[in-house]
């Protein structure tokens, strides 16, 4: 056999191999939809215990609870049934316009990292706010709901390919971009969107949530 005719059917079986295995090895694109994006002002876990100390106001501090719904179907039935990680990114705006030297309301921004997950419909991710932070940001004075509290709501979600997602609370995203993308209309503060293992809420509900990513180790 010449060695052009052998290089040829060396390059024939390659691609030919190639294009044998590659859709067995290539994971379907994953689909998210975010279904609803809520928020509530809930009071600080009460647990019983031993240690029985109250707050020196007499009742429990309000948190600011995101709740997000989201559906990610399995791709694919061959696909594996845990999800790849996903970064969800929150945009909080408060209503302390009038309460701000420069007249720009505050647009707080974190996010949290889940990882294996089981795929399917109503499922939840969600963030937290803590009371110290609604204070500082209403001038010592606590909302007394959450009209008093928030202006809008946004939420990505990304995957290893990018953006999956996107959903604002009471206006429209459009051309794939939301209203906290003008970022010249609100002073930016991160830092301060918590993750639920970052609360007292850590240990409650267990199962409501996505499981976080773990901060180190597998």
């Amino acid at each position: 056999m010449t060695k052009p005719l052998a290089s040829a059917l060396f390059l024939a079986s390659a691609l030919f191999l190639a294009l044998a295995s590659g859709p067995a090895l290539a994971q379907s694109a994953v689909k998210c939809e975010i279904k609803k994006l809520d928020a509530a002002l809930i009071p600080s876990p009460q647990i019983n215990s031993s240690y029985s100390k109250k707050s020196a106001q007499g009742q429990p501090s309000p948190w600011l609870e995101i709740d997000v719904e989201i559906d990610i179907p399995q791709p694919d039935k061959n696909d594996p049934k845990l999800g790849e990680d996903l970064t969800v990114n929150y945009y909080i705006l408060l209503n302390n316009k009038s309460l701000t030297e420069d007249g720009k309301a505050t647009l707080l921004t974190g996010s949290v990292s889940h990882a294996e997950y089981l795929y399917g419909k109503g499922l939840h991710v969600g963030a937290f706010v803590s009371p110290q932070t609604l204070l500082k940001f209403f001038s010592g004075e606590t909302p007394r709901n959450i009209n008093q509290a928030v202006v809008d709501l946004g939420v990505t979600i990304s995957d290893s390919t990018g953006v999956i997602a996107r959903k604002a609370s009471k206006s429209q995203v459009r051309d794939d971009k939301g209203w906290w993308d003008n970022t010249e209309k609100y002073t930016e503060v991160t830092g301060r969107v918590l993750a639920k293992s970052d609360t007292p809420f850590a240990h409650l509900a267990w199962d409501y949530y996505l499981p976080e990513k773990p901060k180190s180790g597998l």
